[in-house]
């Protein structure tokens, strides 16, 4: 019941003369973190969305969700702090504002309506507290798991043992027709994907799902993944693989059909079941992958819960549930930080990635040209969300100018120490070291215009020259956008030493790139830097998934213990086996 059902109807008269109608279209931002708390609202239509500040992009920081009838903002309200989250409109709202001197005047001039008023603020109140009470409880007991997450896993681990016999040629079959089926639905995909998660480019989203469906399925065809795989008739050893069982997967917002499908494919060619959990804002493109997928299993005779997903609103709460879930036997953790440490602290066993920061040592005897042409289009290859893209460039000071207009050719602007002002205070989050949110993944052209800077014709990538004691601001960490930072060194022993503080300030253990045509001098660099992929003359964002080289095909990429993670490959199938080995006595 609302507290205005409290009320008579000249009361409501009275109240609303104090209460100012607003409207907010979905999206908005109606309080923000740290502001003053100067009043509060009333939620008449819609709802709301209250979250924490987070600079993870692939990682929830949401509280709650808020419908009609409930207040916002009544703690600020109240003991006259800032505001301690944010909240956005889900949907378009309808509410009404009320500040501190308009509650203050209420209740001198009314009082019973302003006893009204603050007693069903208290009850709000009381009502959210017991809520996130509520939260902290579900870490306290953990194991408590609710009977949809039951039922889902009980699902997954009856079509995983139906599925456990399949031969390698059914198996392989139904992988090609689910790469087949994906990748020849990838443009509307891509377009949906662009339209919801308002990231990235179309072009190149099609790209990446024809890659995460087909370039994968190319790496899998053909390879056996159960029973015998090969015996030392010298050792007398045989390796002899089988299923893990149930796979849990985090979905990112960065790349979420071509995780999906991805993951798919090396979980089935296991012969294990999945069960994925999309990013809040790419439900709907998952929900469509997960789709299509399903129509292909049902054409095979594949039962139909091999590859199931959370339907519906996800949180961390459900997410914890799958990941602790007895019956879940792996999780591949591809998503931010927080997450992967959820992942790894479980109890489950878990594959997780690191964040990236790829340094890009620009050497002396680099090719200059065909340098520049790679860094521009791979970092602005879908706005630069991969997380082995190229983030700092590390340019040997002799050859500078040259490399600076062949950046410049090659679409590149690179600022000017005015233009480099106006931007950085626009651009980056100073106290999370990142860039802004509402600039992840948009062209360099918007986020140009959205930063004071003059866009110099069809600008494709934004470098900002940087001194080394900028370091360990946002300029020195990783950027989902298409900028960079470019660091100038002097000779070979500053290019190494540049290129290791920036990778051990972040990004350690995930990719670093080095341009030059001298092979010892690349050898060096890969066996001094703590990086799981070191690219050579190769652009980072196709070059760390095994696009563009020799590495294996994936969307989820080690960082080894250089960056908290339990190995540096490039993740497949066959971390998704459980490998028995028989062995023979050797008398």
């Amino acid at each position: 019941m609302s507290f205005l059902d409290q009320l008579q109807e000249s009361e409501i008269a009275v109240l609303n003369q104090y209460f100012h109608p607003v409207k907010f279209p979905k999206g908005a931002c109606i309080i923000q973190e740290g502001d003053p708390g100067e009043g509060c609202y009333f939620i008449d239509e819609g709802e709301v969305r209250a979250e924490l500040r987070n600079t993870e992009t692939d990682s929830d920081g949401v509280l709650s969700y808020v419908s009609a009838g409930v207040f916002i903002g009544e703690i600020s309200l109240l003991d006259g702090k800032p505001r301690s989250a944010s909240v956005f409109a889900q949907t378009d709202v309808a509410a009404r504002w009320f500040s501190r001197d308009d509650f203050d005047k209420l209740c001198e001039e009314h009082p019973r309506i302003g006893l009204v008023l603050l007693k069903n603020l208290g009850e709000d109140l009381s009502a959210k507290i017991r809520h996130e009470t509520d939260k902290v409880a579900e870490y306290v007991f953990a194991d408590e798991i609710d009977a949809d997450t039951n039922a889902m896993v009980a699902r997954g681990v009856a079509a995983q043992h139906a599925y456990a016999g399949w031969s390698e040629a059914r198996v392989d079959a139904l992988l090609e027709d689910i790469a087949e089926t994906v990748a020849a639905q990838a443009q509307p995909l891509a377009e949906a994907c662009v339209a919801e998660t308002k990231i990235g480019v179309v072009a190149d989203k099609v790209a990446k799902i024809r890659f995460g469906s087909l370039g994968v399925w190319e790496s899998l065809k053909g390879q056996p993944a159960a029973g015998l795989l090969r015996s030392d008739d010298r050792r007398r050893v045989s390796e002899i693989a089988s299923p893990m069982g149930v796979i849990f997967g985090l979905i990112p917002l960065t790349n979420p059909i071509s995780t999906f499908a991805f993951k798919v494919l090396i979980a089935l060619k296991g012969r294990n079941s999945i069960i994925l959990s999309c990013h809040r804002e790419a439900q709907g493109v998952g929900y469509q992958t997960g789709e299509i997928i399903t129509a292909v299993l049902q054409k095979h005779n594949a039962p139909a819960d091999l590859v199931q997903w959370v339907r519906g609103r996800g949180s961390r709460k459900k997410t914890m549930m799958f990941m602790k879930h007895p019956d879940v036997a792996f999780i591949l953790a591809t998503g931010g930080p927080s997450m992967v440490k959820a992942a790894y602290s479980s109890g489950t066993p878990a594959i997780g990635v690191g964040a990236g920061n790829a340094p890009v040592w620009v050497t002396a005897n680099a090719d200059i040209q065909a340098t520049a042409q790679i860094i521009v289009s791979s970092k602005s290859f879908d706005n630069g969300v991969l997380c082995g893209s190229e983030n700092n460039l590390v340019v040997d000071s002799s050859v500078l100018p040259e490399f600076i207009k062949a950046l410049e050719a090659s679409g590149a602007q690179v600022l000017t120490p005015d233009e480099k002002r106006r931007f950085i205070v626009k651009a980056f989050d100073w106290d999370g070291h990142t860039v802004q949110r509402d600039l992840v993944g948009k062209s360099a052209l918007y986020i140009a215009q959205h930063t004071d800077i003059k866009p110099k014709g069809d600008v494709r990538l934004i470098v900002i020259p940087t001194t080394l004691d900028e370091m360990s601001s946002p300029l020195g960490h990783e950027k989902l956008a298409p900028m960079l930072s470019l660091f100038t060194v002097n000779g070979e022993a500053e290019g190494f030493a540049v290129c290791k503080k920036i990778i051990g300030a972040e990004g350690t253990g995930h990719t670093a790139i080095i341009h030059t045509t001298d092979p010892k001098l690349a050898e060096r660099y890969a066996l001094e830097i703590p990086a799981s992929r070191v690219l050579v003359n190769t652009p980072g964002s196709q070059g760390c998934a095994g696009i563009c080289n020799g590495l294996t095909p994936s969307l989820t990429l080690g960082c080894g213990t250089y960056g908290g993670n339990s190995t540096t490959d490039n993740v497949t199938y066959t971390h998704l086996l459980n490998i028995k080995r028989m062995a023979l006595s050797l008398t």
